[in-house]
């Protein structure tokens, strides 16, 4: 599996990826995106060097970001650090540790620029909460946000 920074050229397979991801995703009951996606939104992402993809044999599979940030909505931060958010893998390929090495390379590259990474997901998520513990992430809390909780975790 490769790891890199989104380009311009990717931009219609990421939207792909988190249209698919995000209706997926409804069809579970986890409303924590909107559908569809924000093409606005994803092409600052691409600009600002925050959207990576991931591939398997040169097949786009999956994308996220990491932000700088010394906030999580409402909730102020300690510190500044980095956000890994928008986690999004195809559904055929869910379920093969993928997102594991997505937190482990967001781990990796927040401590190599001494930050603390920050992750947070919607509170109701239980197998994401799970997850995110099982993956050497420590739980913060939960906070509120509009008309719902979130469960924010940190790595430092």
């Amino acid at each position: 599996m490769e790891i890199r920074l989104a380009k311009i050229d990717d931009f219609s397979q990421v939207m792909y990826i988190l249209n698919e991801v995000t209706l997926n995703l409804q069809e579970k009951g986890i409303h924590q995106w909107e559908y569809p996606w924000d093409n606005n939104k994803v092409i600052n992402q691409l600009k600002n060097n925050f959207l990576y993809v991931l591939l398997v044999e040169e097949e786009m599979i999956g994308t996220f970001c990491i932000y700088d940030i010394d906030h999580i909505n409402e909730f102020s931060l300690e510190e500044k650090g980095k956000y890994l958010s928008q986690i999004a893998i195809l559904p055929r390929f869910q379920g093969r540790n993928i997102g594991s090495a997505i937190t482990k390379f967001a781990c990796f590259f927040a401590k190599g620029l001494d930050k603390t990474l920050f992750l947070d997901c919607w509170a109701g998520n239980e197998k994401l909460k799970q997850f995110y513990a099982r993956n050497d992430l420590e739980y913060i809390g939960d906070f509120p946000e509009e008309n719902y909780f979130v469960s924010i975790f940190k790595y430092s």
